[in-house]
């Protein structure tokens, strides 16, 4: 399967693939197939394995299965190309699931696969780390979204900020020092014009590499390329970093020579207590939801 001669129309993958597609960023050259229901994007490697991506059973994709998360989207690591010298030979598939209406309207959108990969195109060009991606496949069906995956380099020998928070293995000087990495990685990513949507701490993987300390990114398919972030965009995100004790240390790093402290935590806490209100009332509409199919 060649993306030349196959009804290929890159304008499906949206105006950032096109202006880039000369000097992309990702460390190999991305195919692009359209064919019969199908859209990817990706490496070329992986286009004889895309029905397995998306279609089979985690436990027959590849070597080596390991479930790491089920509910709401199923998130395994694979070795989808064993026998082969792939230069990533781990690799993470997330496959999305369509909740309430979000199936209905999925004629109208991209799918949450193609975001993600579009968006760590984005940050890779902008100099911000996350698991390199290595495609991106949908089926449709009359226009809706059938069947969707996303598949990226496996990250290991990491943390996530949250557990790092919670254990603190590098003492309290030691978080200081991430919450000061963490906050230089947000303002790139905002001055960038992404704007991620779902900044939990959750999302960013630490790992130490030979220069230091790294930040990954993930969780990529809510956010939204912009071409630039309001001050209550850039709270928004903030408000979603479950910091506690941490939060005023954090904000002061974010927000010196550039923002008012007081007025970003003030913004950012209004978005935390809205999220809460709403948050609220989604459990209390559960059994409801639950009873017309939207849950």
């Amino acid at each position: 399967m060649s993306g030349k001669g196959i009804n290929f129309n890159p304008r499906l993958f949206g105006n950032n693939f096109l202006e880039n597609n000369q000097d992309f960023s990702i460390p190999y050259q991305p195919e692009y197939i359209r064919a019969r229901g199908l859209s990817y994007v990706g490496h070329p490697d992986l286009v004889p394995v895309l029905e397995s991506i998306s279609i089979r059973s985690a436990e027959s994709c590849g070597k080596g299965v390991v479930v790491l998360k089920e509910r709401p989207n199923l998130i395994f690591e694979t070795s989808l190309l064993s026998e082969k010298d792939f230069p990533w030979p781990r690799q993470v598939v997330k496959r999305f699931k369509w909740r309430g209406f979000q199936g209905i309207i999925s004629p109208f959108k991209k799918s949450k696969a193609i975001r993600s990969f579009q968006t760590a195109q984005h940050m890779i060009e902008h100099g911000l780390t996350t698991p390199v991606p290595l495609g991106a496949i949908e089926f449709r069906k009359l226009g809706l979204v059938i069947n969707n995956a996303y598949i990226t380099e496996a990250i290991h020998d990491y943390i996530d900020l949250k557990n790092y928070r919670i254990s603190l293995p590098d003492g309290r000087q030691g978080m200081e020092n991430v919450l000061q990495l963490l906050a230089d990685y947000i303002m790139r990513m905002h001055d960038s014009g992404l704007w991620h949507r779902d900044l939990n701490l959750s999302n960013f993987l630490l790992k130490a590499e030979y220069v230091g300390q790294k930040l990954y990114l993930i969780d990529l398919n809510r956010a939204r390329i912009m071409p630039g972030l309001s001050n209550s965009q850039r709270a928004m995100d903030l408000s979603r970093l479950d910091l506690y004790e941490w939060q005023e240390t954090f904000f002061n790093y974010y927000c010196v020579n550039r923002f008012s402290l007081q007025k970003m935590l003030r913004t950012a806490n209004l978005f935390r207590v809205r999220r809460s209100t709403w948050r609220k009332m989604i459990v209390w509409t559960n059994p409801l939801r639950r009873k017309i199919g939207l849950k």
